[in-house]
């Protein structure tokens, strides 16, 4: 069994904000899978079961907003009972540049918050993330407030390819594994 889980925040306000790009990578997972999600009380989540190849894909999209994340993944992990490696993190990363996707199969929260509720919640860090870019401009003054705003007109025409690549990855890392995922998409745009 593995487990994804995107990172965002609920709400229609914040449907095409960057920092919802782990919502939207999920989506595009979902439908190129034909899955469905539900609403889950029990994980306060949204949640689709799929079958790739001969693994047992759980993906989750938490209700909980961005920086609460990891109450909802820690109720999800126990009752799965999954070990750490069969995770896989997906979110906004404001460091990297528009497009860039960055796997890891362990790490910091280099300050992402989302990320740091999870590794806070789980009490380990050892779990794969991957980290897609959405820094479309230099000199933003308030990154709160970029990463909450949407993706400009532009970035949109560009998004669809990031999504893609993104959901491609997701399932070269269920597939395959970690480091097959970092070679073939880390850096790549």
């Amino acid at each position: 069994m593995k487990l994804i889980v995107g990172l965002g925040n609920p709400g229609e306000e914040y449907r095409l904000t960057r920092h919802n790009v782990g919502f939207m990578v999920l989506e595009e997972f979902a439908r190129s899978n034909d899955a469905k999600f539900r609403s889950n009380k029990r994980f306060k989540a949204l949640t689709a079961e799929l079958l790739l190849g001969n693994e047992n894909c759980y993906i989750v999209m938490p209700k909980t907003f961005m920086n609460l994340s990891g109450h909802s993944v820690r109720l999800i992990v126990k009752w799965l009972k999954i070990e750490l490696q069969n995770i896989l993190l997906v979110m906004d990363d404001i460091a990297l540049p528009l497009g860039v996707i960055r796997i890891r199969p362990k790490g910091s929260d280099a300050g992402h918050k989302g990320l740091r509720s999870v590794i806070d919640c789980l009490g380990a860090s050892e779990f794969s993330r991957m980290k897609i870019g959405i820094m479309g401009r230099r000199n933003i003054k308030d990154l709160s407030g970029y990463v909450l705003d949407r993706f400009t007109r532009n970035e949109q025409k560009v998004l669809p390819e990031i999504l893609n690549r993104a959901t491609q990855a997701c399932e070269c890392w269920v597939r395959e594994n970690v480091s097959m995922a970092m070679t073939r998409y880390n850096n790549k745009i």
